[in-house]
């Protein structure tokens, strides 16, 4: 940061924007070499890195809670990329459990999504509805990947569905104490 401040001229507002960034990359990274460390040695690396490939696009689209701290990130993103692509390796769901995946799946997506944060509210109507667009389009191509193959790679992204559809239902902020629907207490562009 001092090497940013130094080259250029940024306002505290810029430079607030650039830490957070750089401090989301740094834990992004350390994060994922640590769990694709641990799925190697389980022998579940492919299936950990199917799961992320499908389930970054939902989440980059459908937004979703953020933990209050980093212990509670970790256990939860534990849960996501070790506990989720290793479950995929135990079971295999049955046609009409990945019916009833999809249209809960859908119901959640079209009710809630895009779930902003209190750090970073969707303020952007137009922003919000674009959101929506691409989480539906993700969310119907995996809906008819998974109702269409037989195959385990279904069961990877039906896991990859249901978990960032919890992640965006006031539930699960509710369970951590954490503000819902936060565009609500902004001015609306």
């Amino acid at each position: 940061m001092n090497k940013i401040k130094n080259l250029n001229k940024y306002d505290d507002i810029k430079l607030s924007e650039i830490r957070y960034g750089l401090e989301a990359i740094y834990l992004n990274v350390s994060r994922f070499l640590v769990f694709f460390t641990i799925n190697t040695i389980l022998d579940i690396f492919w299936e950990s890195l199917l799961f992320f490939i499908f389930y970054v696009p939902l989440r980059s689209f459908s937004f979703g809670f953020h933990a209050k701290n980093s212990l509670t990130c970790w256990i939860l993103s534990s849960i996501a990329f070790i506990g989720l692509p290793y479950l995929s390796t135990v079971i295999s769901l049955n046609f009409i459990i990945k019916i009833f995946a999809v249209i809960f799946s859908l119901i959640i997506y079209v009710i809630y999504s895009p779930a902003d944060t209190p750090k970073r509210p969707i303020t952007s109507e137009k922003y919000r509805t674009k959101l929506k667009l691409y989480t539906m389009f993700f969310v119907l191509i995996y809906s008819l990947l998974i109702l269409l193959i037989d195959s385990d790679i279904t069961t990877i992204i039906a896991l990859a569905l249901i978990h960032q559809s919890i992640l965006i239902t006031p539930l699960i902020y509710k369970i951590f104490n954490v503000s819902y629907n936060n565009y609500l207490y902004c001015q609306l562009n």
